[in-house]
């Protein structure tokens, strides 16, 4: 199978529960976790149009959930179907299993 897994750190990617931002050098913080964020994206999006499910976790995320999604996608048909068809994603084009970060 074609999944891949990424464990987000909640500074390094932003999570809007535990996602913090420096109080020091902001003017260099802020734009590397923006870029850290658009990366991300970017990412998911190219492994996507390569054929492959991206599942997203955050770091606080309990590891039976998180096996339990990743299991849920493995058992899903949907992208199998994308890779005979050649979509690479939604009719829309959007990402349809990009997980956004939360």
């Amino acid at each position: 199978e074609r999944v891949a897994v990424f464990v987000d750190g909640c500074f390094w990617h932003g999570c809007p529960d535990h996602g913090t931002t420096s109080r020091t050098n902001r003017e260099y913080w802020l734009p590397k976790l923006a870029r850290n964020r658009v990366r991300d994206i970017e990412t998911g999006r190219h492994l996507e149009v390569a054929g492959w499910t991206v599942v997203r976790v955050w770091e606080h995320e309990a590891t039976s959930e998180a096996l339990d999604r990743v299991v849920a996608h493995l058992n899903d048909p949907e992208p199998m179907e994308r890779q005979q068809g050649g979509a690479g994603g939604r009719k829309d084009g959007s990402a349809s299993r990009l997980f956004p970060i939360r």
